[in-house]
């Protein structure tokens, strides 16, 4: 086993054809700690929705992994997203989101920043050489593909369109910039931030934990698509609901007959369907546990509409809480062997696992091992 390869005394090579990563990696600390540094602070995470920053002043507070962040509108309209500490001695400046009108005050020592980050005031100015000029609050790289808000603490990371190019695309094509914000649901959960994403790429589980779900998507009819930083799945709605579906008149028939299942690496779970846009957001809070951030936003809300996505979400969240739970319980068996993902349903769970490797044991740079789209035929005749 070689030494690179290796955390905690955890084997992250390369595993055999279906092999998964073994079950210390969702429960160690010290693999924790690597995926907070490696992963989450070299990669765009979501941050907040453009529906929270309509206007100038609006701010959202955020965290990559342990940093926090703010986001905010400034006056000239333009989103950007700042560290979220004083320049002075650090304070965290915002929690929450609202409006804090031209500045932004800590709540310490009342050093004052605009909404476009620049040092506007600092109390017993006599008593500090620094320029404030110097002192603005540190700028994070941000990207929006409306309704979502992107940012990444690493300056040598690719830029957010090289990211997630297919994103972008989609959330055009659903008119994403005009879509409403419906509801939110957060849940904190004792599960391991990479068996929560699992779950969100993971079509096997469909059948056997979801009613409502199943009765939406087909599943073996669907196809998978792998890139660099994320991975989809284009699911067919079954014909009876596409049927009784409230009408869309954006949509033709053909977009009105599957749902976009996507992850944009490392913790965004997006959705975009006939009806909708949603998201879950898988934030890391410990080795062990979650909070989750489920979102639901539409360009043609109606009271149908918002209860029946409600009742959904709640109950497919639900039934998801429960099995990942499971999973975090018996990860922590003494000698259980790394598991196997199945060749199609599961393929999506292999991939991320190949991110993973590649981000903590591997060159960034390293191309993945599984590029383009695959079938539910294709991914037989691999493993007949």
């Amino acid at each position: 086993m070689s030494e690179s390869k290796t955390i905690d005394g955890i084997d992250f090579s390369e595993p055999t054809p279906g092999g998964l990563l073994p079950p210390r990696a969702f429960t160690s600390p010290v693999v924790y700690e690597r995926d907070l540094e490696r992963i989450f602070e070299r990669s765009w995470v979501h941050v907040a929705d453009t529906t929270s920053l309509a206007k100038p002043g609006d701010f959202v507070a955020a965290k990559i992994g342990r940093t926090p962040v703010v986001v905010m509108r400034a006056e000239d309209g333009e989103i950007r997203t700042f560290l979220n500490a004083c320049r002075h001695r650090g304070a965290l400046l915002a929690s929450g989101e609202g409006n804090c009108g031209r500045s932004l005050n800590c709540p310490y020592h009342a050093w004052a920043y605009g909404p476009d980050g620049r040092c506007l005031g600092i109390p017993e100015r006599d008593e500090f050489t620094c320029d404030p000029a110097d002192m603005g609050l540190i700028p994070v790289r941000t990207a929006v593909a409306a309704p979502l808000v992107f940012a990444c603490l690493d300056a040598e990371a690719p830029s957010f369109e090289q990211w997630a190019p297919e994103l972008e695309q989609v959330l055009a094509d659903s008119r994403g910039d005009e879509a409403e914000f419906l509801f939110e649901l957060t849940y904190d959960v004792n599960v391991n931030w990479k068996v929560y994403v699992e779950n969100g790429l993971d079509g096997y589980h469909v059948p056997f934990v979801h009613d409502m779900l199943d009765e939406f998507v087909e599943t073996k009819s669907a196809y998978q698509h792998f890139g660099e930083h994320g991975s989809y799945t284009h699911a067919f709605i079954k014909p009876e609901f596409v049927e009784m579906s409230p009408p869309t008149p954006h949509l033709t028939r053909e977009g009105r007959m599957f749902t976009w299942f996507g992850h944009a690496f490392p913790n965004l779970i997006p959705v975009v369907s006939p009806l909708d846009i949603s998201y879950l957001r898988i934030d890391p809070t410990g080795p062990e546990t979650i909070r989750l951030v489920s979102r639901a936003f539409s360009c043609e809300p109606n009271e149908e509409i918002v209860a029946m996505l409600r009742e959904s979400f709640e109950r497919t969240n639900a039934q998801d809480i429960g099995a990942v739970e499971l999973v975090q319980q018996g990860v922590h068996a003494r000698g259980l062997p790394a598991g196997q993902h199945a060749a199609f349903l599961e393929s999506r769970i292999g991939h991320f696992e190949q991110m993973v490797r590649r981000a903590l044991v591997g060159d960034p740079a390293t191309k993945l091992a599984r590029p383009g789209s695959l079938t539910l035929d294709a991914a037989l005749r691999a493993v007949a």
